[in-house]
């Protein structure tokens, strides 16, 4: 995700307050405060000044600020220096920065694996 960053369909900036259930088939962007669940079928990008306290759900995720909850990735999850989690995790790549902070439980998907041919080469 890192590589190829794109625009965000959703964004909640700064000075915003979202109380409740985000959903989004796009990319969010949290800056602001958001309390209750955040669920996209894409990425979730958590900005340094983003206060989170809800689970998250998303396909892949970069977090720079403070997440209280429990975080789902279906793939790669990217915790950076100022990045803080309190909560479980559950993800298929997990990615976590030196000085970022992790406190809760992680469950990683074991990746799929050809499985090998039984044949005769």
């Amino acid at each position: 995700m890192a590589a190829k960053t794109e625009a965000p369909d959703t964004v909640v900036a700064a000075n915003m307050r979202i109380e409740g259930e985000l959903k989004s088939g796009g990319n969010i962007k949290i800056d602001g405060i958001i309390s209750g669940k955040v669920q996209t079928s894409a990425d979730l990008v958590i900005g340094p000044n983003a206060q989170i306290d809800a689970d998250l759900i998303a396909s892949n995720a970069v977090i720079a600020g403070t997440v209280k909850g429990n975080v789902t990735i279906k793939n790669s999850l990217t915790v950076l220096e100022s990045g803080k989690i309190v909560g479980n995790v559950s993800c298929s790549s997990l990615g976590i920065r030196e000085g970022a902070y992790f406190s809760g439980n992680c469950r990683m998907q074991e990746p799929k694996q050809n499985a090998p041919s039984l044949e005769p080469e």
